[in-house]
Parts: structure tokens; C-alpha cells; sequence
């Protein structure tokens, strides 16, 4: 029989204090009550308005640093048997709010839960912990003869299981898909400190849910042989053209990955590094191709038909040395708006046509990821200061693009604290009331990174949920926000 667990004593976030001779007698130096310390756990790579933040304990009152799944289990059982809300969190790299605490409580750390556990080089295959960096895992296959098949433009910093959690797509998915087209398997440690192996359809729940169900401990991911890559880029002259080419590499076997970038995008990462911009009009596609044999001829010849051309090789090469971190155009900002969401390749001219038209006042860039199946990763950028009085408003502006992809066929990227009241358009109905009866069965008091299958509480009016909340305010703000240019810092 289950032995009674004591009752959580009240108050803005004072659960897990009387508890912290638990975490310590546990954790050891693992465990920090730091007030210091626990300030750089409460956001991730958002930058939301202060006001908004304060309507959620995003300030945890713990950080347990695991470095091994023992950890994780003995973190969870302290969080089960004391009722102490636990959000799992490694890099943060991602803006969504998934890593974010929305009561309080006890953040897992997980960046150092990051070895690599077995390579299977005959089949193809490695098992890594959570924590693992997307470069190091690159770096460590290299000598086995195997590659990532796909991976973040943010690999230098982002963590396996953090795309895992958030749903990724990005360099290489034109070829492999999501992360979940190359995830075969998962170890999840529950409530209870007991380790459950998936594959196959039955990790589908653990999928883009942010932990919401359970910490995953171990992922074994399909690799690609480290075959040699050739860089390509093509200069497109709109985006009608640029739509069709990267239709023409979907049935190109030989293209791995393709990224699309408008001038406006290519002017401001330009001038955030100091140098000339690729191209002053229409948009660049960067591509890798292999087998290489006569790869650069078929790329031209699709570029001609497309009404666009190849670029010098130094350029092509250029652009694929600098394929990650994307957000190094905040630089000029210092802050940016962005719109993240996916949408058919199809309806990319219509929908970038939509944008343009709409953010009309704003220098904005725009960036896109071929993904396998006909779909395009789009993030839209409008650089912004978040220390100025109306970013609050503008920030309505960064739901527009989002807005405008739905008339096209689109969907948001993910969900996470932010636009959780999304969930049932990210995930789709069946996935969604598949996890909800899933956390109700394993997670019934939501301690589980609570408020991101449905969005935090409001204090003030606990019957409203925030996410909702956020959506219906941005959806009346968003024609004023449209009317008032973004604004950047001045710079020295």
C-alpha cells in the first residue's frame, strides 16, 4: 500500500522550503537554494515584458544539477512525495516558455546529463543522454563514420532531448524529417522513479509535450553515414520562384538540406556581422547535396527553371560555414519579435506575399527549413528593444505571421507556456486527448512542468488560463501593434 504523502504547506512558492533537508541529505551539492542562482533559471531565450512574467512563479526555489538517471529518479520520488512542482530544463535555447516554471518549485537541470552511452555503427545507431549537445554528438560520431541527420541551426549550444521536447526541425530535415523521424527510442522516468522504455507509436505522447509526462533519460537516434557534403546557394528573384525550387529539391534524392532566407533576413545578418549581404533582392536558398557527381550542373539547371541562378561556390560555402545561430541578428536590436510556424511549400508565395503586406512599417527578415513532405519551418524576424515602454504592444506584431499562415495552411511551431491554448492545432485532437488522459493517469496533481499542455492560471482569476489569455489580447492588439514600426536601440 502506497504510503501517505505529507501535505504541501501554502503559499507563493513555499512548498518545497520545508523540505530542503530532503534535497540536500539527496543532492548534496547538487541541490542550490541560491536566491543568485535561481535567477538564471527563470527564462529562457524569450525576452517577454515584465508584466507578463509576473503573472507566473517563474523563480523556482530549487535547482537540482542530475548527472545520471539515478539523479532524475531520486529528484522526481522527493517531487511525488512532497507535491513540489519539477520543470525540467537543459540549454533553454528555445523561446516558448517550455523550460520556464510556471509555480515555482524545483527546476531539474539536465545539461549535465550528457554522455553518450553506446554507438552501433553496423546499424546505424547511438544512445545518448537528454543533455547532449548536438555539435559534441556530431564531433563523437565523426570517428565512427556516422553523422546527425538532423539537427538545430542552434546544434553549438541546443541538447538531443530539448529538441525532442519541443518538436525540431531544421539542417538536414529536407531529407530526414523531424527529430521524431529519428528517434527509435526513449527511457522516461516517471513520478514514481521507475525507468519505462517506448518506441514506435507509443512515444509519440513524449513528443514536442516539454516533459509534461516524464523526464527522458536515455534516446537512441538514427544516424546518416558521414558522407561528404557539397554547399550550394541559389539566388531566387521572389517568392513564387523560391517556393517552386524548393519543390524541385523534394524530388531531388541527392538534397539533404535546404534553408530559404529573404534579402530583407540576408541585410540584417549582414550588418549584425559586417559585411556585404549575399544577395539585395528576392531570397538565397542554401543547400547541402551528396552524392556530389554532377550535383552542381542538376542545382543550376533546377535554379534556370526556376527563373533564378546559382551562386559562386566562396558564397555557397560561405553560407553553410555560418548555418547556425540565426539569432546573431538581435545584435542590432538588441531585441527580436519572431513568429515561428510551418506551413506547405506551396503556400509559401501567398503567405510571405500576406506578411509582407502586413508588416509593411517594419524592416523584418525571414528565414526558412525545408522539411521532408512538402513543409517549410518558417521564422519571421522584426528586431525590436524590449526595454522600450510599447514593446508590451508591438509584441502583438510577433502573432501576425502566425495569423497569416493559418489562412494558408499553416500551424505554430510548438507550444510550450506561451501557446499552450495552441496544443490541440501543434499536436492535432488525437494526440492531444491522448496526452491529457495519459497525465491524468500518471501526473494527476500536474506536478509535472505544470502549465504547458494548458497554460498557468492567472492569480488574480485562477479560472482563466494565461495562454488564452495571451492569444486574446494579441489577436485585439495586433491591427494597433501593426500601425507602430518596431523599434530599435539606438547604437553607438
Amino acid at each position: 500500500m502506497r504510503r501517505d504523502r505529507p501535505a504541501a504547506p501554502a503559499g507563493n512558492g513555499g512548498r518545497l522550503r520545508p523540505y530542503q533537508d530532503a534535497f540536500r541529505q539527496a543532492f548534496g551539492e547538487a541541490v542550490s537554494f541560491d536566491p543568485e542562482i535561481l535567477r538564471s533559471y527563470d527564462h529562457d531565450l524569450g525576452e517577454m515584458p515584465g508584466a507578463l512574467m509576473a503573472l507566473v512563479r517563474n523563480r523556482p526555489q530549487a535547482v537540482v544539477i542530475a548527472r545520471s538517471r539515478e539523479d532524475v529518479a531520486a529528484a522526481l520520488r522527493l517531487a511525488d512525495r512532497y507535491g513540489i512542482p519539477i520543470t525540467p530544463r537543459a540549454q533553454a535555447s528555445s523561446g516558448y516558455g517550455g523550460a520556464i516554471p510556471s509555480q515555482g518549485g524545483l527546476v531539474l537541470d539536465l545539461s549535465a546529463f550528457n554522455r553518450i552511452l553506446a554507438v552501433d555503427a553496423a546499424n546505424a545507431t547511438v544512445d545518448v543522454e537528454p543533455g547532449l549537445v548536438w555539435e559534441d554528438l556530431s564531433r563523437h560520431l565523426a570517428p565512427h563514420g556516422l553523422d546527425n541527420r538532423a539537427c538545430p541551426t542552434s546544434a553549438p549550444s541546443s541538447t538531443v532531448g530539448g529538441w525532442f521536447a519541443m518538436g525540431g526541425v531544421g539542417i538536414g530535415s529536407l531529407r530526414y524529417g523531424s527529430i521524431r523521424d529519428n528517434v527509435l527510442e526513449i527511457d522516461v522516468v516517471g513520478l514514481d522513479g521507475l525507468v519505462r522504455t517506448y518506441s514506435g507509436e507509443a512515444m509519440e505522447p513524449y513528443h514536442q509535450t516539454c516533459g509534461s509526462l516524464g523526464i527522458i533519460t536515455r534516446l537512441r537516434l538514427a544516424c546518416r553515414p558521414a558522407e561528404r557534403l557539397l554547399p550550394l546557394a541559389a539566388h531566387l528573384p521572389d517568392a513564387a520562384s523560391a517556393g517552386r525550387f524548393l519543390e524541385g529539391l523534394e524530388a531531388w534524392p541527392a538534397a539533404y538540406s535546404a534553408s530559404l532566407q529573404s534579402a530583407g533576413y540576408c541585410a540584417l545578418r549582414a550588418a549584425a556581422e559586417g559585411h556585404a549581404p549575399a544577395i539585395g533582392s528576392g531570397f538565397l536558398v542554401s543547400l547541402a547535396v551528396s552524392p556530389v557527381g554532377q550535383a552542381r550542373d542538376q542545382a543550376a539547371a533546377l535554379a534556370a527553371r526556376c527563373g533564378g541562378v546559382l551562386l559562386a561556390e566562396e558564397a555557397a560555402s560561405a553560407e553553410w560555414a555560418g548555418r547556425y545561430y540565426p539569432m546573431r541578428i538581435r545584435r542590432l536590436g538588441p531585441s527580436a519579435l519572431v513568429g515561428e510556424y510551418t506551413l506547405p511549400t506551396s503556400a509559401f508565395a501567398a503567405s510571405f506575399a500576406a506578411l509582407q503586406n502586413a508588416l509593411r512599417r517594419d524592416a523584418f527578415g525571414l528565414e526558412a527549413f525545408a522539411v521532408r513532405g512538402g513543409r517549410l519551418a518558417v521564422l519571421a524576424y522584426i528586431l525590436d528593444d524590449a526595454a522600450a515602454p510599447l514593446y508590451p504592444l508591438r509584441l502583438a506584431k510577433a502573432m501576425l505571421p502566425l495569423r497569416l499562415a493559418a489562412r494558408h495552411g499553416g500551424r505554430p511551431y510548438a507550444t510550450g507556456m506561451w501557446f499552450a491554448a495552441l496544443a490541440k492545432i501543434v499536436f492535432g485532437p488525437a494526440k492531444l486527448d491522448r496526452v491529457r488522459r495519459l497525465k491524468a493517469a500518471l501526473d494527476g496533481r500536474g506536478l509535472l512542468n505544470p502549465g504547458k499542455l494548458a497554460g498557468p492560471r492567472l492569480p488574480f482569476a485562477p479560472f482563466l488560463d494565461l495562454s488564452r489569455c495571451l492569444l486574446a489580447a494579441t489577436a485585439c492588439l495586433a491591427p494597433l501593434a501593426s500601425r507602430l514600426p518596431s523599434k530599435q536601440r539606438r547604437r553607438a
